[in-house]
């Protein structure tokens, strides 16, 4: 013998909630994804090229400095030669196409890029490229 309780009807399940929660998690997954990009960079004064080929900014690229004071610098810290050659050492070793941005002032002596440029070559990273001038992402 079967029991009825008298309500018959089914139990609705309300889809506001469930409808807030995706939009939350949506908005949560948006922001988080946007994050700032590391600024990595150091204060100098960068040489003007009319053929430098434009690049989108990446945390993936590592960025080595050369100040006015032919002053080194990876990832915006300073650091000396020796310092450098070990980093530079490591990351060849890890993955030798690694891009490799190099920030030198246009004042720099060539003899300072050059000593980077030999020591990423001695690394065998040859994904090496030189930041030049951009007025839409610098500004003098």
């Amino acid at each position: 013998m079967a029991i009825s309780s008298g309500d018959d009807d089914q139990a609705e399940v309300s889809m506001s909630p469930l409808i807030d929660c995706v939009f939350l998690l949506l908005i949560f997954f948006l922001v988080s994804t946007m994050s700032k990009k590391e600024n990595k960079d150091i204060e100098i004064s960068l040489p003007v090229s009319s053929s430098a080929e434009k690049l989108l900014p990446s945390n993936k690229i590592i960025v080595i400095g050369v100040d006015i004071k032919n002053n080194l610098f990876f990832e915006g810290v300073p650091v000396t030669l020796n310092a450098l050659h070990l980093k530079l050492r490591e990351i060849g070793v890890v993955d030798p196409n690694q891009r490799i941005r190099l920030d030198a002032d246009e004042k720099t002596s060539m003899r300072r890029v050059v000593e980077v440029l030999d020591l990423c070559q001695f690394n065998h990273l040859s994904n090496v490229g030189i930041r030049t001038y951009d007025e839409h992402y610098n500004k003098r």
